[in-house]
């Protein structure tokens, strides 16, 4: 259900500047989806209360919770009688209180994939549109199976659902299967379908791709308030898809910037121009001019999971792409040293040219100004391989959430600073209770995420103690000011709750509060609410 559930939290504005804001945390009533039930949503806002939606065969459960108190105030079930074998919940999309639940069909002989919804008026807990058909396509490709009921699973990852900056324009975008099997003469045709907050069709085409994909990789996609649509990708210069060119010790590749509109069938596309360096990620936003923000992390080394810091540039309206302001923002050593061991710093002086590892881009704030907010991740994966006595082997994956790293670009395009906020979090179930949500108001931006507590009080000589995912912990709020100071402080004991909380899952209700999920020990759920005052 990606890009589905509301805005992302980083779109969080207040009028008033505050000097110094506090969470508060609000627990509500017990209560459990029906069993075997798919978690299909979790939403809401408040005027029209917490809505939490369950799918089990050919019932669709709501549940609604007052947006005060967090009680339970109904429960509704409504039959589903035209449910068929390949019918798949994609989410619920919320155009300011018109809730719309998104569902796919598939017809096996003719290998026809439809998209459909529901609108839904969830203070009643009744369907008032059912079964409107959005489009239909032939053979989209899926990438991933995902779970939708008790140990049930279907090919899912046929669409990707993006919104405007405006959150006025749905972008539905997929991916038909190949016709060719050989990469190499293969050509992508990818469909885009734009609507508005009342789900009227704005426009659609399907495009073929400019490259072969042994030589094109698409990366992301992204909508402007005029109904536009982009695609971000990464272009191989041969089909040998090197990383760098033996011969020059360039990049074996390039990034581009494809537009698509609703006026012609042509594909407007522009690279990314970054001299020397290397393009490690990068990612699209609107900002308020109503151009897109293109941000990466670069790396002036050709054999490197380090990032020397952010490039930024800016594609207009015509599709020209130009740097913005400064375009290269190299991190500061001085702030990466913080929070490391004195051996890990002597190796970072000797370096000559020190670079962050296992850094991704999490959030690119566009302010009202013009200014912008960039956070950063340190997240990787390792692999380990047991072997038993008859040769047999079994692979574990750890997963690591690691330090927060937050850049500032003045509306100027002046790099204001660089903080690093210290984090050690590890599991192995995926993301889990890790990784964080940023909040973002006038006052500066709060980290939210679980931690040690013995890290509160964190000297810039020591290492942070690990937080094991699963394990309880605190939830702290890590705050960056707009001058760049750094607090922290606990907000909630989860452990004295005896309650599970996914920061990173939380979605904004109003101006000022958040709401999300405690998971009790024994299964059950329990809303919680989340005040910034």
């Amino acid at each position: 259900m990606k890009h589905l559930i509301l805005a992302v939290a980083t779109l969080l504005t207040t009028a008033a500047v505050a000097q110094s804001k506090k969470f508060t945390f609000k627990l509500g009533t017990e209560y459990e989806l029906p069993r075997k039930a798919e978690d299909l949503s979790f939403f809401g806002n408040d005027k029209d209360g917490i809505i939490n939606m369950g799918l089990k065969k050919e019932e669709l459960t709501i549940l609604r919770f007052d947006p005060k108190t967090l009680a339970q105030s109904t429960e509704k079930v409504i039959e589903l009688p035209e449910m068929t074998k390949n019918f798949n919940s994609e989410g619920v999309v919320d155009f300011y209180g018109n809730y719309y639940w998104l569902h796919s069909d598939w017809d096996k002989k003719d290998e026809i994939e439809y998209l459909y919804y529901d609108k839904i008026d969830v203070v009643s807990g009744k369907i008032t549109e059912s079964n409107k058909k959005l489009f239909q396509a032939e053979r989209i490709a899926g990438s991933s199976a995902v779970m939708t009921g008790f140990y049930r699973y279907k090919m899912g990852g046929k669409y990707d659902f993006n919104f405007d900056a405006d959150h006025t324009k749905l972008l539905v975008s997929y991916r038909l299967a190949p016709e060719e099997k050989n990469d190499k003469i293969s050509y992508d045709k990818i469909g885009f379908y734009v609507y508005d907050e009342k789900m009227n069709k704005l426009w659609n085409n399907e495009f073929t791709m400019p490259y072969t994909e042994a030589i094109m990789d698409n990366i992301d996609f992204s909508i402007d308030s005029k109904g536009n649509a982009y695609m971000l990708a990464k272009v191989y210069d041969s089909e040998k898809r090197k990383e760098v060119d033996k011969e020059t010790g360039a990049a074996g590749y390039h990034y581009e910037v494809l537009k698509f509109t609703k006026e012609s069938k042509k594909i407007i596309h522009t690279t990314i121009t970054i001299g020397d360096f290397f393009i490690k990620a990068a990612s699209l936003i609107e900002n308020t001019e109503h151009d897109m923000v293109i941000a990466c992390t670069y790396s002036k080394k050709a054999k490197s999971n380090g990032t020397d810091g952010v490039f930024l540039a800016l594609m207009d309206q015509a599709g020209k792409i130009n740097k913005y302001k400064n375009g290269y923002y190299e991190f500061p050593l001085a702030e990466l040293e913080k929070f490391e061991s004195a051996r890990s710093k002597r190796k970072m002086e000797r370096k000559n040219d020190y670079e962050a590892p296992n850094l991704s881009v999490r959030n690119v704030v566009v302010e009202a100004d013009g200014s912008l907010f960039i956070a950063l991740e340190e997240y990787y994966v390792v692999a380990t391989t047991t072997y038993d006595s008859r040769g047999g082997s079994r692979t574990t994956y750890t997963y690591y959430y690691e330090d927060i790293l937050g850049a500032k670009i003045s509306k100027t395009g002046n790099f204001d600073w660089l903080r690093k906020i210290p984090k050690k979090q590890r599991g192995t179930n995926g993301r889990g209770t890790m990784s964080y949500k940023l909040v973002s108001d006038a006052s500066g931006y709060y980290f939210l995420f679980l931690d040690n507590k013995k890290n509160l009080e964190l000297a810039e000589d020591e290492v942070p103690k690990y937080h094991l995912d699963g394990f309880g912990g605190q939830v702290v709020v890590g705050k960056i000011d707009n001058a760049g100071n750094i607090s922290r402080e606990i907000v909630f004991d989860t452990r004295e709750e005896e309650v599970k909380l996914y920061p990173a899952e939380f979605k904004r209700i109003n101006g000022n509060q958040f709401i999300g999920r405690a998971k009790m020990k024994r299964g059950d759920f329990q809303p919680l609410l989340i005040t910034l005052n």
